[in-house]
């Protein structure tokens, strides 16, 4: 298993690669606008996107799922599944009139994957479900009836379900975390979700679709939502809409994850933007939850040479177990006592390192930008500006929804 340095010099080579490789992939848009529509029966509602590296393995389940739903729902639905690489032969099980297959023919990564799609989808909304979600039995109708519904309804993205597919702690935790943030957060949002997420075609393409720069599964969606929140564009967390998450994960590879691929980008992403989401887990209870996890680290060092400071780590310990009692309370239902407080280890742990990450990813950034702005001789970076970014950055713990 490589280090966090190794795999952060790994993943930046692969991009400066792959950003060489994708000049004759790039989304255009005005070129999508001009496809003719397929002169069906009827008009396709939802194209239904789904990447995938595989045909087999969790593809193969998830996208037999689909292929089921496509012939319950009411609504009229095409399933576009799209190659990230170049492809070995197409399964039979895939031949079917409402299939399409679109390959990218070198591994681009799945905002150029996902873009591609779009390029050829003929629905008139989007609907973007990874490779490893395996949709619920009323997924697709959800989606349509609410855009039907709300004519100003650009995007809406749903949620897990509480029963993860994958076993062990760590996949358990992390898939449960995911079910209870969006569960606990409907409504309006400034972010967008590729996992299970629905957005209309003409609002995709008046942005420009995904951010290819993007090589890896990484933070493309939130970035998505930003620019479409920014426009105007509503944006809904609708937690009725379910999926199963069927990924395995390890503690290594969701800390390696979370660092390299979540964390570090998505704070450079609310530098640029120098917009502060208070919605998800980034609401007040997140905030406080980093600041009093990092704390409680704190004082279990200096308790090594002050006993006394454990008290003061019971008390951080208290209020981060009271802040987010609903979350192990969901832990305890679904799996035990014995989990729920394992999840509250983790838990702790994963606030740690999230909201160090954004500290010290700001701080660089910041540093960055100064120096920038003394060697143009242009003041880029106010001082008011750098102290309110600094306190800002105080130990938010960034996390993909």
């Amino acid at each position: 298993m490589p280090t966090l340095d190794e795999h952060a010099r790994m993943h930046k080579a692969t991009a400066h690669e792959t950003d060489q490789k994708l000049v004759s992939l790039q989304f255009d848009a005005a070129r999508r606008k001009s496809i003719p529509v397929a002169q069906d029966a009827r008009q396709i509602d939802i194209s239904v996107i789904m990447p995938t590296i595989f045909w087999s393995g969790t593809f193969e389940r998830c996208g037999r799922r689909l292929l089921s739903l496509l012939d319950e729902t009411t609504a009229n639905v095409e399933a576009v599944f799209v190659f990230d690489g170049v492809p070995p032969p197409t399964p039979a099980w895939l031949d079917r009139p409402d299939v399409r297959i679109v390959t990218t023919r070198t591994r681009s990564g799945p905002a150029v994957a996902r873009n591609l799609a779009a390029e050829s989808a003929r629905g008139e909304i989007l609907f973007f479900v990874d490779a490893d979600v395996e949709l619920a039995a009323d997924a697709i109708d959800r989606v349509h009836a609410a855009f039907a519904a709300d004519p100003d309804l650009v995007g809406l993205f749903g949620a897990y379900d509480d029963e993860p597919a994958a076993g062990g702690l760590a996949s358990t935790f992390r898939n449960l975390l995911h079910h209870h943030t969006h569960v606990s957060n409907p409504g309006a949002a400034g972010t967008f979700w590729s996992g299970c997420g629905a957005m209309r075609t003409t609002a995709f393409l008046d942005v420009g679709g995904f951010d290819e720069k993007y090589a890896y599964p990484s933070v493309e969606d939130i970035e998505l939502g930003m620019r479409v929140a920014t426009n105007g564009g509503k944006i809904v967390l609708t937690p009725e809409v379910r999926c199963k998450h069927l990924k395995h994960w390890t503690l290594t590879s969701m800390v390696v994850t979370d660092i390299v691929h979540r964390a570090t980008p998505w704070t450079r992403l609310i530098m640029n933007s120098h917009k502060l989401p208070a919605t998800l887990n980034l609401d007040w209870r997140g905030r406080l939850s980093g600041i009093c996890s990092v704390l409680l680290a704190a004082c279990l060092v200096v308790a090594v040479f002050v006993p006394v400071a454990l008290w003061a780590a019971l008390a951080c310990g208290l209020v981060l177990f009271a802040l987010n009692s609903g979350f192990y309370g969901l832990c305890a239902r679904k799996r035990g006592a014995g989990f729920a407080v394992a999840s509250f280890a983790l838990h702790w742990f994963y606030f740690v390192y999230s909201s160090l990450t954004f500290g010290v990813v700001t701080l660089h950034e910041l540093r960055r930008r100064s120096r920038r702005s003394v060697e143009s001789g242009t003041n880029v970076l106010q001082p008011t500006a750098a102290i309110i970014l600094v306190a800002k950055a105080a130990n938010l713990p960034p996390f993909r929804q």
